[in-house]
């Protein structure tokens, strides 16, 4: 458990540090994506353009679609600035918990990250904001997990176990780059 983090405000402080509303993107669509402009999803999207993710609710981004299908129409970097709504929208709301688990996990049963897509992310990605996402985590298994009986198993604590493995794996390795 981190100990930076025991309240929604002092996660916000440090959130808003690593992830700073200005300034936006440069850049919405990721310039890969292969849609057209009148693929559903992308027009959606067009909701949170032009808009700091700090005026963004969660209610905003469900109306564009699961983040597993959208989230790889928007630049990694466009992605990073907006994930903070994501997590803060799970501590206000529970109920949308599993929206920003899924956004920090590749797709797929392994949830390694196989596409360009992904690459990307993690090379644009800081040692700040993957701090950050430790604390969500921490935060996360603290404070919005349900209490089970122990034979019970939530999509949510699978989810959040799979992003503490991923994230953990991710952070071993940057650090054993940084060390060499």
């Amino acid at each position: 458990m981190s100990e930076r983090v025991t309240t929604k405000e002092q996660f916000f402080k440090l959130l808003l540090a690593a992830f700073p509303a200005q300034p936006e993107p440069a850049r919405f669509f990721w310039r890969e994506d292969r849609h057209d402009d009148d693929y559903e999803f992308r027009q959606d999207l067009l909701r949170l353009a032009g808009r700091q993710w700090t005026e963004i609710k969660i209610g905003d981004w469900t109306m564009v679609g699961r983040i597993g299908h959208t989230r790889e129409l928007l630049e990694p970097a466009t992605f990073l600035y907006y994930l903070p709504l994501l997590m803060l929208g799970a501590i206000d709301d529970p109920g949308y918990l599993d929206w920003a688990l899924e956004a920090i996990v590749p797709l797929g049963r392994d949830r390694q990250p196989k596409s360009k897509w992904w690459m990307e992310l993690l090379e644009t990605i800081s040692p700040d904001q993957i701090g950050i996402l430790h604390d969500f985590l921490a935060f996360v298994r603290k404070n919005l997990l349900p209490v089970q009986e122990t034979f019970v198993v939530t999509q949510e604590e699978v989810l959040t176990s799979e992003a503490e493995a991923f994230w953990d794996k991710l952070r071993a390795s940057t650090t054993a780059r940084t060390k060499r």
